[in-house]
């Protein structure tokens, strides 16, 4: 009999925990369910903008088109981390763990896809505000990294990152089923990504890619501007009724010139340069220097300091001028010439 009562308590343990266990995992599958529903929802918007851009990848200018496809990286990016944080440390091979994998395969496939075109029409990804590659070191550096991708190369990786798709749509199903008939009996949203296979097939991506490669509006500009020159020592200012057209500086030997430019254009610039011209009004003697960076899009960057010796009680022509790279032209914002005056020695 006491054998009989101890296995009886034994067995009614196992039970109860059994159905503990059992309301735990109900609670845990429907949690996880809740939470990447709403991430699942987010992801169609995604996916149904990336369709459409898909769709007239060749009519786009490349600032909207770079900003669409920044923007899908970034927004995949966020769902797949808010999926990894509900599935926590799950197993790779768990229904959470391959929930997780659904929507990293899909910030992936965005990455890949972004590299793609960016690489094939030589752009370049413009990183959120605030973020520390909005610094001007790593801007030059991102500049005169990229590498260009011939047609069969970005034709074959945009295919890669369809596949990639299509795969994150059928494991999506699958863990779908899988979460509806364990415990809890889970519901996720469907969720999409290719509607039609045919779109990421190869030859559907080459004629689109040769669309890409003679589009108007995606061909690159130029366009390499001065934002400021400043002058140490600084102009001082001009006494009543005195010209405007003359700056004068404090008696000085040694003129700097700092310069920022920027590019106001549709692509990265690897070499951009700017000529600095010191005419000397009275003997006609001119010194030039030339000073160059990299610049990414829509960058601003400081260049090194020229130094020009000069003579106290001198007239100089300055001409500061942007050397246009190639399909620029001279236009406004790109030459900047000042008559300075250096104050005699006291």
């Amino acid at each position: 009999m006491a054998v009989t009562i101890v296995l009886a308590l034994l067995v009614g343990g196992l039970i109860q925990v059994s159905r503990q266990s059992q309301g735990y995992d109900a609670n845990s599958n429907r949690s996880l369910a809740a939470q990447s529903g709403v991430v699942a929802e987010q992801s169609n918007v995604t996916a149904s903008q990336v369709r459409s851009l898909m769709a007239d990848l060749q009519t786009q200018d490349r600032q909207a088109l770079q900003s669409s496809l920044d923007t899908a990286v970034q927004e995949t990016a966020r769902q797949s981390a808010r999926v990894d944080l509900a599935a926590g440390s799950a197993s790779s091979d768990s229904v959470p763990g391959q929930l997780a994998a659904v929507f990293a395969e899909r910030a992936q496939s965005m990455t890949d896809l972004r590299g793609a075109v960016d690489g094939f029409l030589g752009m370049q990804s413009v990183p959120p505000a605030g973020s520390p590659a909005t610094d001007a070191g790593t801007s030059q550096s991102a500049a005169s990294q990229s590498a260009l991708l011939s047609a069969t190369q970005a034709t074959n990786r945009i295919a890669a990152a369809g596949a990639l798709l299509s795969r994150s749509d059928s494991l999506y199903r699958s863990v779908r089923r899988s979460l509806a008939a364990e415990v809890g009996h889970a519901r996720l949203p469907a969720s999409v990504w290719v509607s039609d296979p045919q779109v990421w097939q190869v030859g559907t991506v080459a004629a689109q890619v040769d669309l890409i490669a003679t589009s108007s509006t995606l061909a690159p500009t130029h366009y390499v501007v001065l934002r400021t020159v400043r002058l140490n020592p600084p102009a001082l200012p001009p006494p009543p009724g005195a010209s405007a057209s003359v700056s004068v500086l404090s008696p000085t030997s040694l003129l700097g010139v700092t310069v920022v430019v920027g590019n106001d254009g549709s692509s990265a610039e690897p070499r951009a340069s700017v000529r600095l011209s010191l005419a000397n009004q009275t003997s006609g003697a001119t010194a030039t220097q030339v000073e160059s960076t990299a610049l990414a899009l829509g960058a601003s960057v400081t260049l090194p300091t020229a130094s020009f010796h000069v003579k106290p009680g001198t007239t100089y022509q300055l001409t500061v001028a942007v050397i246009p790279p190639s399909g620029q032209a001279v236009t406004v914002g790109t030459v900047i010439q000042q008559a300075l005056q250096v104050a005699p020695a006291t």
